[in-house]
């Protein structure tokens, strides 16, 4: 392979001294190698034995049957991981959060997302993305993979403040934050004036749960748990809320409820606003 790919290619590499140096030129080859089956990485859907693959991955590489592998354990000729030398099961998890279905890794994202057990939020996240241009195609086409694909790269669940990481946990299976059913341990809180849902969690003895801020972000809640005027789009990292201070004649009585997914957070406070907040029990 090394004499191959040496003659293949007319700049010159230096032959590799360490063990490290040799892990890295061995790298480099098979890197080279892939450019003459750059094809094969992204064979047709219709091709009874290729797989699809997320390509771009510097250690691992997901494939449209749920494996992820190596670059090394890629069979270079459909595609595909190799049988047997994947690294885990079909449509492994492994590196995800349940809670908030997140990974820190973006190739075990696409395998979680294209996930059979995770058809119910998937159908979900393409019918809440079909107005967003960048997955229309995909949805038209009821194409998981490339669905899932692109919404690891993009969800704006895994940021805060527009370009920094709320975890380690950057990969969503979803681009937009869904709407939750509320687990049977959670309550739903009217917060007083002023107050982060942190704060407020924490004076009832429990904590925020910001992955459920998406399922109390409506108007019908509001309108459950606050006396609203009117009922809202808004944006802000103290909504969803209601505008409870009398001197702000503008908003006083109102209802907000969050249009952007990105600013849910349960740090978000403000002098005229109180928060409706998802509190859950502290885990020991």
């Amino acid at each position: 392979l090394e004499r191959i790919c040496l003659a293949a290619v007319p700049l010159p590499l230096p032959r590799p001294k360490t063990l490290e140096s040799c892990k890295m030129f061995r790298r480099c080859l098979l890197l080279l190698v892939s450019l003459n089956f750059s094809a094969a990485l992204e064979p047709r859907s219709d091709h009874a034995k290729g797989c699809r693959n997320t390509v771009q991955g510097k250690k691992f590489l997901a494939d449209d049957k749920g494996f992820v592998c190596t670059l090394e354990n890629l069979d270079w000729t459909t595609g595909c991981c190799k049988t047997g030398l994947s690294e885990d099961a079909p449509f492994s998890c492994r590196t995800c959060d349940a809670a908030s279905n997140c990974c820190d890794t973006f190739e075990y994202c696409v395998s979680c997302c294209i996930s059979p057990t995770n058809s119910q939020e998937l159908h979900a996240a393409m019918t809440a993305a079909s107005g967003m241009k960048s997955f229309q195609q995909a949805v038209k086409e009821n194409d998981s993979f490339e669905f899932c694909r692109q919404a690891c790269r993009t969800s704006s669940k895994s940021t805060i403040h527009g370009n920094a990481y709320s975890s380690p946990n950057k990969y969503c299976t979803a681009p937009v934050r869904l709407p939750r059913k509320l687990p049977d341990d959670a309550t739903v809180v009217a917060g007083q004036q002023g107050l982060a849902c942190s704060a407020v969690c924490e004076n009832t003895g429990k904590v925020c749960s910001p992955e459920f801020l998406a399922s109390v972000n409506n108007c019908d809640l509001l309108k459950k748990h606050f006396p609203c005027s009117s009922c809202e789009s808004n944006f802000g990292y103290d909504q969803p809320a209601y505008v409870g201070n009398s001197a702000n004649k503008e908003q006083f009585g109102k209802c907000l409820y969050n249009s952007k997914e990105s600013f849910l957070s349960c740090a978000g406070a403000h002098a005229d606003t109180q928060r409706l907040c998802v509190c859950r029990p502290k885990q020991r």
